[in-house]
């Protein structure tokens, strides 16, 4: 990152003590003003229903992002499965991005509900404030933000920059061509063009924003978690390669690409003054350098979890017990703070 750079960030934002809002300059303003954002911005997100722990430090900001089980074109209203959910911590001191990733059938407490049920259907029955208070609540966490986005969001994205490289198995690339020729998705190839299938071999190949999509939604081969796997290193290489050459006017781009298909409670403000932080932490030069940008983690852990037949016949995910579920919380803080700060009250 340029030294311009970091001299007209660090005097663009500035943060007014009374409400918390981020002010620009006259520049900032103007590309804020030549946006033109279709934001679904969640205003009924009330922070004391989301079971935060006081505990944790202040230096991290924790956004649950939210996959929606949906090919259509729409995000809804909260009627979809979170068939991804993980946990993107920002550290405002260091500039560091970790990414935890939760199994969507992990058997847990969802908030205001008698029985345990799979945590993906937390935001089927609550949006965005459930499936944060329900991260919360089974894992002493402080989530304030959330931000769905849906599979066609994310591939219309993906096009956008340009597609990804991925390196991949023979096994992962006939999975996709598969799926594809199986199950088209019905915004894929609007324009009547056939699709070219992947070459079935060992190795890096380019995919668009569709087969990157379904790359990460492959299980057919293994199971779940290494599908979150692949979640966790789709999202690295796309981090990766937005970095190479960011700059203030690609951000705003960005955003302006992004913000259709988002529905979130994060503010643009917010936003802009977290991505900044992070374009101010050295990122691009780490991602120019090859360096890993993301640090990664999984819930549950290895050794800690067992399947589970549920009283109506559901196979899920469970923690081997309660001692092996406190460990999985332990790792966690100690992942993203490096200290165990359990909540007061459970």
């Amino acid at each position: 990152m340029s030294d311009m750079f970091i001299e007209v960030e660090s005097e663009e934002l500035a943060e007014d003590e009374d409400d918390g809002e981020v002010f620009f300059d006259d520049e900032t303003a103007e590309l804020l003003d030549d946006l033109h954002l279709d934001m679904e911005l969640d205003t009924s997100v009330d922070p004391s229903s989301l079971d935060l722990n006081p505990n944790l430090p202040d230096n991290v900001v924790n956004i649950l992002l939210i996959g929606i089980d949906t090919r259509d074109t729409d995000l809804g209203e909260g009627l979809q499965q979170g068939d991804v959910q993980l946990i993107l911590s920002l550290n405002k001191d260091d500039g560091s991005v970790k990414l935890t990733s939760i199994l969507r059938d992990l058997y847990v407490t969802i908030p205001g509900y008698r029985n345990m049920n799979r945590i993906n259907l937390s935001y089927a029955r609550g949006g965005g404030e459930l499936a944060m208070r329900t991260v919360n609540k089974n894992f002493d966490m402080n989530i304030e933000y959330y931000a769905t986005i849906n599979f066609y969001g994310l591939a219309s994205i993906i096009d956008a920059i340009g597609g990804v490289d991925i390196d991949m198995t023979r096994k992962e690339a006939n999975a996709i061509n598969t799926y594809l020729r199986k199950h088209p998705p019905k915004y894929d190839n609007t324009d009547g063009s056939a699709r070219v299938p992947l070459e079935k071999i060992d190795g890096v190949q380019h995919l668009d924003g569709v087969q990157a999509v379904m790359y990460a939604r492959v299980r057919s081969i293994d199971n779940d978690f290494a599908r979150t796997g692949r979640q966790r290193k789709l999202l690295e290489l796309l981090l990766s390669k937005i970095m190479q050459d960011m700059s203030i006017d690609k951000l705003m781009s960005l955003i302006e690409t992004s913000m259709p298909y988002v529905k979130t409670n994060v503010g643009l403000n917010t936003m802009l003054s977290l991505a900044l932080d992070l374009l101010n932490s050295g990122i691009i030069q780490r991602a120019q350098n090859g360096e890993t940008l993301i640090q990664q983690h999984r819930i549950p852990m290895d050794e800690t979890w067992k399947y589970h037949t549920t009283e109506g016949g559901a196979s899920v995910v469970a923690f081997r017990s309660t001692k092996r579920k406190t460990e999985n919380v332990q790792a966690l803080h100690e992942f993203i703070y490096g200290a165990y700060y359990p909540a007061e009250t459970k």
